[in-house]
């Protein structure tokens, strides 16, 4: 399938998540993976706090700065695939975005999550119930928006898993969420030009669950949204099945070239 050939959120062991599995995530072996399945363009994206912006003191963001993500380049090439350096910046409780203006030339591309409501304190209270957590959802993709980004090459990241909430939690915000907010909101996310990520596991969801998933994506493809692939896979074993996910996911959005977020 022409949509599915790419990859542009990937974690490689500089990223602290990657945990113990995270040592094999090298620059060569993610290329491998792409080259392996074909990907024409791919991108790496660790965990970035821009150190000129306060915020992160304390937290383990503090050791996400440029030098200790950018110690990854030079990154490898291959004839067929373009192999870009971005990053996965985030925004905490004031909505205050970890990557100063100045530096947004750096990056390739810049992947920003609004839905990272497991860093407790960091990004919400942390205490918020079901309704809170789908109110925040809303809240906090609509201040991105309104911010003075390059979204030419910003992408939000996973906007439907489970850092929304635990358990199915955060299914049940979604659910709660009503047509007429994701209209408002994918509607202004295709006016600024902002990439939209596709990363949900459709291999292990089952139908009622998938399209609790699929309704905000649904209805951003009819605001005129662009998406783009992400596993954001921090182990080599995210990797197996990845392009069969990736085709599931584009089928059943019925997404085409057309409906590509490009770089």
């Amino acid at each position: 399938m022409a949509f599915v050939d790419h990859d542009l959120h990937i974690h490689s062991y500089l990223s602290p998540c990657a945990g113990p599995e995270g040592v094999t995530q090298t620059a060569d072996n993610i290329l491998a993976y792409a080259v392996k399945n074909g990907f024409n363009t791919i991108c790496v994206t660790d965990h970035f706090w821009d150190e000129t912006v306060r915020g992160a003191e304390g937290t383990w963001y503090e050791k996400q700065n440029y030098a200790w993500i950018s110690s990854i380049l030079p990154l490898p090439q291959d004839e067929n695939v373009r192999f870009l350096f971005g990053c996965e910046t985030d925004m905490d409780k004031n909505n205050v975005i970890g990557l100063s203006p100045e530096n947004y030339g750096k990056f390739d591309f810049i992947v920003i999550p609004t839905n990272h409501l497991h860093l407790s304190g960091f990004t919400c209270r942390g205490d918020e119930d079901v309704r809170e957590r789908a109110a925040l959802w809303c809240s906090r993709l609509d201040s991105l928006l309104e911010q003075d980004l390059p979204f030419y090459k910003v992408g939000v990241a996973h906007l439907t898993d489970t850092g929304i909430m635990g358990g199915r939690g955060y299914l049940e915000a979604l659910s709660i969420i009503s047509d007429e907010d994701y209209i408002r909101l994918f509607r202004k996310a295709s006016r600024r030009g902002v990439g939209i990520e596709l990363n949900f596991n459709w291999l292990k969801t089952n139908d009622d669950d998938m399209e609790i998933h699929l309704r905000p994506y649904r209805i951003a493809k009819e605001e005129g949204c662009k998406f783009y692939l992400g596993s954001d896979a921090h182990a080599l074993h995210i990797f197996e099945g990845m392009r069969e996910n990736f085709t599931k996911i584009s089928v059943l959005l019925g997404l085409e070239d057309k409906d590509k977020f490009i770089i």
